[in-house]
């Protein structure tokens, strides 16, 4: 606002010359009264009285003209080549009528009459455009400025209005350049006009030349020194780059210096404390200032602190112990919260009925698993969240709509539509946060070209369509079910569209997500409207690639409903042979287009994975499934003391393998539990290293649990399942697990599992699989994390020994004893650590292995070999008294 109000008073006392410059035209009477004189060197160029000789203009040649100023037979006009000499400013104080070399010629070439003008006109380089300035606070400066455009034949505005074509800018602040970008107009620095003075003279020139646009356009940060707060390293350096390109600068935080402060509003809880800087703002400031090509308004884009209540900070369970109840009655409410609350968020169905109890009270889930919401339950109705979005309220009102369930068959179709709402919702959002706004005018001009947006978004429209018409159907029928109705007629009935629609799409899919990286890697204001939509609430902060890829996925998704649909419908049932034909009909679909689609390394990729698990599921090898990636875990559950459920026994190391869908759990056969234990002797061609133990819809996981790292449980993570179909229970299942070491960083698993968990449910917020809590609301204590690693070691230790009396009984050699002791000690130090075993264990450990180890100095060649159970007798005996 400083600057406008200087702007004012400049302009004010300025008035006598900032005035719009009327032109008009010698008529055919007057010019018979008029001469030119050429003043100084013009008078011996032979260009000009040419010039002049063809308009048939009489001339007088002088050194200073001053002698013709006051002729009153005629009217002259003076030609002055330098418009900076002495003579020049003498003849305009006099008051003479003056123009430039340059607008002689080109009147004489088309044939026009000269213009006489009450300022000095060299040359019409500004013909046309209206000028208006802002941000300058000396006053010679601005003279300087506006004399030079009247020069060249342009006019001034003191106020910006729709008239002005250019907005000379000193700043990126301030009502005038505000307006200016609302309106589009060219906004340049001050170089442009001296750049445009500097080529006065040349021929076929103009100021609004693209090119000196470009050259002189006033960046999105002209004159700002940014400072980013929030972000991660890769990204903080990515914005600084992109502050540099955009013609500003960056500094630390807390630099005096700094104007801006940039947010990410997501992660910052306070602001520094040593900063001083005028402006605080998200990120997306940063990123709408390169979209629109200008500084966006900060007013729109201001940065505050979240206001949360104090209430938010106690958990559900927090709340419940304060009534007392004990460790299983903490668990039990814990795992009736995260139920209760995933399935507002993941399926129509109303959620299951659970014993009331005086104890219980309503509660808030606290910051920590931010993913689960303040649910109330009501007697007539669903559970609703205080706080709950757009999207969770049309969930509620589907599940008020929506009978309970009657049957499996029934469910299926009810998970059929929520992944259909679901679905629908991200094809209307790829469609109205990206496509449409960029066919939309633009602020800045076209941020794309049509070519681009066609390849991107070619059959997305169709698709939406589609799906719409089909989600309609599947509501009416759903609204009031009953067994005799059909399912399959539906998906009959819209599958040639899905034929059609489809194909052209996923064919050029790859097409279409190269343009969006090259586009993304070329274009600046392109990648700042990614990162703009990126991070709305609707898109779960997934990109356009990562969004444009779901009707790919959906297809392969719909043929999984619908063969559990057609499982669970009798031969007899109505519906039996059109979800058959259903069935077949998106099959046709799918395999029409992934035809050409089918990678071979991927496929290599998952032969040798199925090859190497003994008992795996044969489709678990499909044409739409890929692998993600694979961790060891242990699991830290307990299910006989009713501490959650097992895949195998506590204490046991598993193997995860993450695929697009599914999760498939196996653990190491025992020969092949460590590389110590594998026989040199044993043929090892086709043998299966793992054995399969259960394949795990990724549908079918509610909540990721990751539970925080305390003195005692480390790298700790939960998966809340829901109850198996054949199973009579109708409670949740609870798998506790600790990555080991070389499983990598916890949280990039858990972000990835929770990524591919909402792709398979057509949801786009992922943050809401995953929810924080504290290990003691589950019950894991450092009892029960360590005893499971101790009575590992344990097993460990007697399969070592049982290894060494199968030496010894095979009459081996003195290295072959020595080979088979040394991988008893090696299978168990590991365990034998002062992180994991407190000294007491660590003592009687030591005395079971005390007979195994001393077998080193024993030569099988003077003694009897021992028998296995004598061995076990002698190594293991001590294990009774602990």
């Amino acid at each position: 606002m400083a600057y406008s109000m200087a702007d004012m008073s400049i302009a004010s006392a300025s008035v006598a010359w900032i005035t719009t410059a009327q032109e008009t035209y010698m008529e055919d009477a007057m010019a018979l009264d008029a001469q030119v004189c050429l003043v100084g060197e013009t008078s011996e160029r032979d260009d000009l009285k040419e010039a002049l000789k063809k308009m048939k203009m009489p001339h007088v040649t002088s050194k200073t003209g001053k002698e013709y100023l006051k002729d009153p037979n005629c009217e002259t006009v003076h030609v002055v080549d330098d418009f900076e000499s002495y003579e020049f400013k003498d003849l305009w104080v006099n008051g003479a009528r003056i123009l430039g070399p340059p607008i002689v010629l080109r009147k004489a070439q088309e044939d026009a009459f000269l213009p006489c003008s009450s300022r000095p006109l060299y040359c019409q380089q500004m013909a046309g455009n209206v000028v208006c300035f802002t941000g300058f606070t000396r006053k010679e400066q601005l003279k300087r400025l506006g004399e030079l455009v009247h020069h060249m034949g342009g006019s001034i505005r003191k106020d910006m209005t729709p008239n002005v074509t250019h907005l000379v800018a000193n700043t990126t602040s301030g009502q005038k350049y505000r307006y200016a970008v609302s309106l589009g107009k060219r906004i340049v620095k001050q170089d442009w006009v001296c750049a445009v003075w500097a080529k006065r003279s040349e021929e076929g020139h103009h100021g609004s030349d693209e090119d000196l646009m470009m050259q002189f356009k006033v960046a999105p940060f002209f004159k700002l020194i940014l400072s980013f707060h929030g972000f991660s390293e890769e990204e903080r350096k990515h914005m600084e780059e992109q502050t540099t390109s955009q013609g500003g600068s960056h500094a630390a935080v807390g630099d005096r210096s700094c104007t801006h402060l940039v947010l990410d509003e997501t992660t910052v809880e306070e602001l520094p404390a040593d900063d001083s800087c005028p402006w605080k703002v998200k990120q997306e400031w940063f990123w709408a200032s390169i979209q629109i090509d200008a500084c966006a308004d900060e007013y729109l884009y201001r940065f505050e602190l979240p206001k949360t209540p104090i209430m938010l900070q106690m958990t559900p369970t927090r709340q419940h112990s304060k009534y007392g109840g004990g460790r299983k009655r903490q668990l039990k409410d814990s795992l009736a919260a995260l139920s209760q609350t995933a399935d507002l968020q993941e399926t129509p169905l109303p959620p299951r009925k659970r014993r009331s109890s005086a104890k219980d009270t309503p509660g808030v889930m606290s910051q920590s698993c931010s993913s689960i919401l303040d649910a109330t339950q009501t007697p007539d109705g669903p559970r609703v969240s205080a706080t709950s979005t757009p999207n969770e309220a049309g969930q509620a009102s589907v599940q008020k709509a929506a009978a309970k369930p009657t049957s499996k068959r029934h469910m299926t179709a009810m998970e059929l539509l929520q992944t259909e709402t679901n679905y629908v919702r991200i094809l209307e959002t790829i469609i109205s946060v990206f496509k449409e706004p960029l066919e939309q005018e633009q602020t800045g001009g076209p941020i794309l070209a049509p070519e681009d947006l066609k390849t991107i978004f070619s059959k997305i429209p169709d698709i939406c369509a589609i799906h719409q018409r089909l989600k309609v159907d599947l509501e009416a029928l759903l609204q009031n079910f009953s067994e005799d109705k059909s399912i399959g007629a539906i998906i009959v009935k819209h599958a040639p569209d899905m034929k059609e629609a489809y194909p052209p799409f996923v064919n050029y899919f790859e097409m279409a997500k190269q343009t969006v990286q090259r586009c993304d890697r070329e274009l600046p204001r392109f990648h700042a409207f990614l990162k703009i939509g990126q991070s709305k609430p609707e898109c779960g902060r997934q990109g356009l690639t990562e969004l444009l890829i779901r009707p790919v996925q959906r297809l392969p998704s719909m043929i999984l409903l619908l063969s559990d649909l057609f499982k669970r419908t009798e031969e007899s049932h109505p519906d039996y042979t059109q979800l058959a034909s259903a069935l077949e009909s998106v099959k046709g679909v799918a395999d029409h287009i992934n035809e050409d689609k089918r990678k071979t390394d991927s496929h290599t990729q998952m032969f040798d994975i199925i090859n190497d698990i003994e008992g795996v599921p044969p489709d678990l090898l499909s044409a739409h499934r890929t692998f993600v990636r694979r961790v060891e875990v242990v699991e830290i559950a307990d299910s006989h003391m009713g501490r959650g459920d097992n895949f195998a026994e506590k204490g046991t190391s598993v193997s995860m393998l993450l695929f697009s869908d599914t999760l498939e759990v196996c653990k190491k056969r025992s020969k092949y539990a460590t590389a110590a234990h594998k026989s040199p002797h044993l043929p090892r061609a086709n043998q299966k290293t793992h054995k399969h133990i259960e394949m795990l819809s990724l549908s079918h996981i509610r909540r990721v649990l990751d539970i925080n790292e305390t003195g005692t449980c480390h790298n700790a993570f939960g998966l809340l399942c829901k109850p198996l179909i054949d199973s009579s229970s109708e409670l949740d299942r609870l798998y506790m697990f600790a990555l080991t070491q070389d499983s990598g960083n916890k949280s990039e698993w858990l972000k990835s599992l929770c990524h591919h968990i909402a792709t398979t449910a057509c949801k786009t917020d992922v943050d809401n699989f995953l929810c924080t809590i504290d290990p003691e609301e589950l019950e894991i204590t450092k009892t029960n994390y360590e005893q499971g690693t101790f009575n590992k070691a344990v097993r460990a230790a007697k399969k070592a020994t049982k290894k060494v009396g199968r030496t010894f009984s095979n009459k081996s050699t003195r290295q072959s004893v020595n080979r088979a002791a040394s991988s008893a000690s090696t299978v168990f130090s590991p365990a034998v650590t002062s992180d994991n075993i407190t000294p007491q264990q660590l003592e009687k450990i030591n005395k079971r292995l005390g007979g195994t180890l001393s077998m080193r100095t024993m030569s099988p060649m003077r003694r009897q070999p021992l028998a296995p159970r004598q061995i076990k007798s002698q190594t293991l005996q001590p294990s009774k008294k602990l």
